[in-house]
């Protein structure tokens, strides 16, 4: 038997007749009043949903039974939760065995723990130690009753509720094999100090799709480095590999150069791993996959390169980075002429995504199972290489982190990732997006991504990323970012309508950061020109060292209370509320700000903020181009407020103008 993951519901496993032992390196029950509540109180406002997600559980199948070695504490609450509500749950309380009712989980060596599950409310314990080792399921079924009662939940709303958690919560379920080290795999798990990871059960499922072929331990490889996500593929790769620089590039010249890694990567480990012996009967074991060292000696005594990468991490996470790849799969089989779903962007819903799309897809498409992993693996290490030499990276830089995108560079003597100012605008595109989008989906990486592996040019990447921005966040193509994302996907984007009427509609602190981010961008990219003509070229310094940083409050100049008088308001004692509303809340009157120095803006006059800026300004970096361009000005009017609102509609209209225009021509 393999490692098998599926999604499963207390439903399913009840019309299974299944049942569950609690191991004796178990503990017992631990889940304290905070937890058990956290849980109720997700359950219950979940309620509504199509279905919710509880995690993973670790089985083992036993002749006639499961055990059950990791989610014990979640699936135990389960069971306590049905005791207390019954109605739908009760029939997964209980199995029939031999005409005789037994509580569906059982625990081994423990009789005085089995005697208490068959019916808690009638125990009378006889046993101290029983009676202290039970205390904690005794508490939880107190916390949970308490929880209905004290709020207010009527019976018909415990009986819905209980009727979704047996039908619509949902748990991925990974089975091992009968020959697991039971004690050991628990022992490793609890070593870790974490629960087995979801993307190591799928690397387990998709490695054992192809443990007949030649390359099993090169694909196995591939996915270690690539699930590094903190350091760059390059060292990955030579490190969990066994693999020396000079094996992955080299250079007699003493002229630096850049580089990359060869084209083929496969073929120069399968070298490295043909002198290792290897136990084909170990190729999908989960204890391997969490044991294993993940790196292999390199060759002693061989003279070798240096390195210098600096300390990294990565803007999005591997399980993140995972889906995004399935996703460019999928278009590309879509492409093909199969048909497939637009995947969704969810981390803690991985292996449930993957189970529900890649592997359906795999079983029904008609090719060889082997061969589609292998595709999907091989898509993996190429998206992995662009990413990492085409996407913005956090770069520690003496006591601060900053966007940057660095390029490896190879000399006679030794290999560095170094940044290039050439990049300068491509990275600030990029860390705009960043800081715009959510970042747990990061939709616009999906294009992104099929782009870069379709092609390699900086410069054409970076025109390309200018108009998929500009089609995904100001244009009138319809649905949310899932379904614009997709909708993009290798699409001419030379055509696209552009629309940033959102500009005109006076939406105060409603209006969406993106247009703040935004037009900062393009105040940086035209900075020369517009600088020039605006006369403020004693800040030319300033405006090339801008950077993106997080900001999420929408900041309004004229205040609308003011805190003092203030002869710089945008409205007047004569306007309507509806006028004064409009004239405060309109685009030109707003900047985006970080929380807390929102808070200390608040009500106060123009000419204290202007001050508190300019102040600020000296001695850090500017924080908003807008902001600067606002506090120019020395007084601060609705006339005012207007011609800069227009001024940066134009400047608007233009980049969006002239980059459907643009093929390589860029700033």
């Amino acid at each position: 038997m393999d490692i098998k993951s599926e999604l499963v519901t207390l439903q399913s496993y009840t019309e299974r007749n299944s049942f569950f032992n609690i191991p004796i390196y178990q503990r017992l029950y631990v889940w304290n009043e905070v937890q058990i509540n956290t849980l109720l109180w997700d359950l219950h406002n979940a309620i509504n949903e199509k279905s919710y997600y509880l995690g993973g559980i670790m089985l083992s199948k036993n002749t006639d039974n499961y055990d059950l070695i990791d989610g014990q504490q979640r699936f135990t609450t389960l069971w306590l939760i049905g005791y207390v509500l019954k109605n739908a749950l009760s029939d997964f309380l209980y199995f029939i065995e031999n005409k005789e009712k037994r509580g569906r989980i059982t625990f081994s060596i423990r009789d005085f723990a089995n005697e208490y599950f068959q019916n808690p409310s009638q125990q009378v314990f006889s046993d101290k130690d029983a009676e202290q080792e039970l205390q904690p399921v005794t508490e939880a079924l107190k916390t949970i009753t308490r929880f209905f009662e004290e709020n207010n939940i009527s019976e018909e709303e415990k009986e819905k509720l209980s009727e979704f958690i047996f039908k619509k919560v949902q748990l991925i379920a990974t089975t091992i094999p009968p020959s697991t080290d039971e004690n050991r795999l628990f022992e490793v798990m609890n070593n870790r100090g974490v629960q087995l990871q979801h993307h190591e059960i799928l690397k387990g499922e998709l490695l054992n799709e192809i443990k007949f072929d030649e390359d099993y331990f090169v694909y196995a490889k591939l996915w270690e480095a690539c699930s590094l996500m903190d350091e760059y593929i390059e060292k990955n790769i030579k490190e969990v590999a066994g693999l020396s620089w000079k094996e992955l590039t080299f250079s007699s010249d003493e002229e630096e150069r850049e580089v990359g890694l060869p084209t083929d990567i496969k073929s120069i480990i399968r070298t490295k791993l043909s002198s290792k012996n290897r136990n084909d009967a170990d190729r999908s074991s989960l204890l391997k996959i969490l044991t294993e060292n993940k790196w292999e000696e390199p060759d002693e005594n061989e003279e070798d390169y240096g390195y210098d990468s600096g300390q990294i991490r990565s803007i999005i996470s591997f399980p993140m980075f995972l889906l995004h790849c399935l996703r460019v799969f999928l278009f590309k089989k879509q492409k093909e002429g199969f048909k497939v779903n637009n995947i969704e962007i969810k981390e803690k819903k991985m292996l449930q995504i993957f189970h529900e799309s890649f592997f359906q897809f795999i079983k029904s498409s008609g090719i060889p199972r082997a061969e589609l992993v292998k595709e999907f693996l091989d898509l993996l290490w190429l998206a992995r290489v662009q990413f990492d030499k085409q996407v913005i990276k956090w770069v520690q830089n003496e006591d601060t982190e900053r966007h940057s995108i660095k390029r490896l560079y190879l000399n006679k003597d030794a290999l560095q990732r170094r940044e290039l100012d050439t990049n300068e605008g491509f990275a600030l595109l990029q860390s705009m997006l960043y800081h715009s989008q959510q970042i747990v989906t990061h939709y616009w990486l999906t294009p992104f991504l099929y782009h870069l592996t379709q092609n390699n040019g900086t410069k054409a990447n970076y025109n390309y990323l200018r108009k998929l921005d500009n089609a995904m966040f100001c244009s009138n193509i319809q649905g949310d970012l899932r379904e614009r994302s997709w909708e993009l996907i290798g699409k001419d984007l030379n055509n696209i309508e552009y629309d940033i009427n959102v500009l005109d509609k006076h939406k105060g602190t409603g209006y969406w950061s993106y247009w703040f981010y935004k037009l900062d961008f393009i105040l940086w990219y035209y900075r020369t020109n517009f600088l020039l003509f605006e006369g403020f070229l004693d800040q030319q310094d300033q405006w090339n060292e801008y950077r993106m940083t997080a900001k999420n409050s929408v900041e309004h100049i004229s205040p609308q209370n003011p805190k003092d008088y203030d002869d710089n308001l945008v409205w007047n004692e004569k306007d309507s509320v509806e006028n004064k509303n409009r004239k405060i809340n309109d685009f030109g009157n707003l900047v985006l700000l970080a929380k807390n120095i929102n808070s200390e803006y608040s009500n106060k006059i123009f000419t204290v903020k202007k001050s508190e800026f300019e102040a600020k300004s000296k001695s850090k970096r500017i924080d908003s181009l807008k902001s600067a361009l606002i506090f120019e000005h020395r007084i601060w009017s609705w006339e005012k407020c207007q011609a800069h609102r227009e001024k940066m509609k134009d400047l608007f209209n233009k980049y969006l103008l002239e980059t459907r225009s643009s093929n390589n021509n860029l700033n």
